[in-house]
């Protein structure tokens, strides 16, 4: 873990609190008291590859969270082979681009692309065109920085990050001329976590042994703690928050009087219609004192539960079943090396049924679903026979 320079953390903590003033979020006393953790991993991949990296959760022990960054530092090179299989002389216009998709801890999806025109290219027939990899992308940076609904980065577990690198391929043949390509890629990505945080936090209930949620059954989530070393008339504020950041209170239970030692539980109904990341804690009141829980996080996606393609194996075509009610789409499908081979868009519906344009290789395909009002992003994998 590198060490900071204090003079940028002043400066990048005073920019976060006013952006959040009106928030509460950034204590005052936090511009002088920072804290700046940090992991990353190395990553690699030939063009096209989805991770999923469980990062550590930011300890609110360690006092209290303002920022998390996630940034992806790439470096890639890229090389070809292309050939005029046509009767007649045909020109080929040739550009690339790195997509880079991070979504983690139920913030938007982030998406950055950088795109790159390798050139045109007139070529006669059987004539082939050969470049050796060059350098693509030179420590080429793609962050994401959450300030709000940073709830579920807190804990002493793992956080899932996904994160997907793409390098694609356009290649345009004038008048539709037939040709031969094959690329060679390679992409290499140092992708880190980043909490920025002010010393100075919220106090942790110190005698709290088990406090977990838990989904039982659809829209029910149980809660249940235990603790140490009870105190006569504490009481128990449950909270929820749909953001991470704003909590209410739904249930209120009084300790048990004269119990060293106690558990409790109570179960949540969410609305019938609930969906996506609902938040838990706990506040602990021992008369006018007052403590905290850890955040618990509760997902609930009805498209990533009932998002299915059929067929699969398919032939020459899929259906995509999202299990949501109607909405925008657009669907890119890939080959396993990365090149998109096809794309398309569909409006107001929940079925969507994708005619393959040209007849596909058998192999592994992915399709790339995103939900164009929700700006959900979801990845499938598919085989053509």
């Amino acid at each position: 873990m590198r060490r900071p320079n204090p003079s940028f953390l002043k400066k990048l903590c005073l920019a976060v609190c006013m952006g959040m003033l009106f928030h509460g979020a950034c204590p005052a006393q936090c511009v002088n008291n920072l804290g700046l953790q940090t992991f990353d991993t190395t990553l690699n991949n030939n063009g096209f590859t989805i991770f999923n990296i469980k990062f550590p959760q930011f300890n609110p022990d360690s006092g209290q969270l303002v920022s998390v960054k996630i940034s992806a530092n790439v470096t890639s090179t890229y090389g070809f082979n292309l050939r005029n299989v046509n009767t007649n002389d045909a020109s080929y216009d040739l550009s690339i681009g790195q997509e880079d998709q991070i979504i983690a801890g139920g913030a938007s999806p982030y998406l950055n692309i950088t795109p790159l025109h390798v050139g045109t290219y007139s070529l006669s027939p059987g004539q082939s065109m050969a470049v050796s990899p060059f350098p693509f992308l030179t420590n080429h940076v793609s962050a994401d920085s959450i300030t709000s609904g940073i709830a579920p980065f807190l804990g002493v577990g793992k956080i899932n990050v996904n994160y997907m690198s793409f390098c694609y391929t356009n290649l345009w043949a004038n008048d539709n001329a037939s040709y031969y390509y094959s690329n060679a890629i390679n992409t290499t990505t140092q992708l880190s976590m980043q909490y920025l945080f002010c010393k100075t936090g919220i106090v942790l209930a110190a005698d709290l042994t088990r406090w977990t949620a838990q989904l039982t059954a659809q829209n029910m989530v149980k809660l249940d703690w235990a603790t140490a070393n009870e105190t006569a008339g504490r009481r128990y504020e449950i909270q929820r928050s749909s953001d991470g950041h704003v909590f209410t209170p739904i249930a209120t239970l009084n300790s048990n009087a004269g119990a060293q030692a106690s558990d409790y539980a109570y179960t949540d109904q969410l609305p019938h219609d609930a969906n996506g990341k609902f938040y838990y804690r706990l506040q602990i009141n021992d008369n006018g004192k007052f403590t905290w829980s850890p955040v618990k996080e509760i997902s609930i996606d009805a498209a990533e539960k009932s998002l299915r393609i059929y067929p699969n194996s398919a032939t020459d075509h899929i259906d995509i079943a999202t299990g949501t009610p109607n909405s925008d789409w657009h669907v890119d499908l890939f080959s396993s090396s990365g090149g998109r081979v096809q794309q398309g868009t569909f409006l107001q519906s929940n079925l969507l049924h994708v005619v393959f344009s040209s007849h596909l290789p058998p192999g592994t395909y992915f399709a790339r679903i995103t939900d164009l009002r929700g700006q959900q992003v979801y990845s499938r994998p598919f085989v053509v026979r």
